[in-house]
């Protein structure tokens, strides 16, 4: 049995203004230029009624982020190591997903990294987020990327491979230094 689909007119004025925008955001070199006397009020839209494109972009560049982060889960720690095929440290490891999933250069070390981007507190924490911690009696000496749920994915040590570990884990909390969101153009 086919069931036949049927837009209420609610559904078929907000499509009918998706398209209006679209329209109006591509052809059109400014919104002063429009020819707006024979729309509707029913057919205009406001900006806030449609999440803007490059928002949804970074939020699918997010899962790409974090789907290159998880292929790489498993692959050795190696001290300045950049290719999967070596191995990776912690910053080379956020670099390579970076450049893989979206070609954006980032810088190479951890404290460089930190100053790429806007600070975040913990609390606001999302996917895609850098996460930086003190290990080496050093602030911003380790990175990682925060995937949700309190847990970061990173290349930790010497004898260890990429993983998944709990920000909330008493050695990560207390070795914390801060979070950053890089967004596409705050990039080098």
């Amino acid at each position: 049995m086919v069931k036949s689909l049927k837009f209420t007119h609610f559904q078929t004025m907000n499509f009918k203004a998706l398209l209006i925008f679209l329209v109006l955001a591509f052809s059109s070199p400014s919104w002063a230029e429009v020819d707006s006397s024979n729309l509707t009020a029913l057919d205009t839209i406001s900006l806030s009624e449609v999440t803007p494109a490059t928002d949804q972009q970074w939020k699918s560049d997010i899962a790409l982020i974090i789907d290159k982060a998880y292929e790489l889960t498993g692959i050795k720690y190696k001290l300045g190591g950049s290719k999967p095929e070596t191995g990776f440290d912690c910053s080379q490891f956020v670099k390579y997903v970076f450049e893989q999933a979206l070609n954006l250069s980032l810088p190479p070390s951890a404290r460089s990294l930190s100053k790429v981007g806007e600070t975040i507190k913990f609390e606001d924490l999302q996917p895609g987020d850098l996460v930086f911690f003190n290990t080496r009696k050093s602030k911003f000496s380790h990175v990682g990327i925060y995937v949700g749920n309190n847990e970061f994915i990173h290349a930790p040590r010497t004898g260890k491979t990429i993983r998944v570990e709990s920000l909330t884990k008493n050695y990560w909390l207390k070795r914390f230094n801060g979070a950053t969101r890089v967004e596409p153009e705050e990039t080098l």
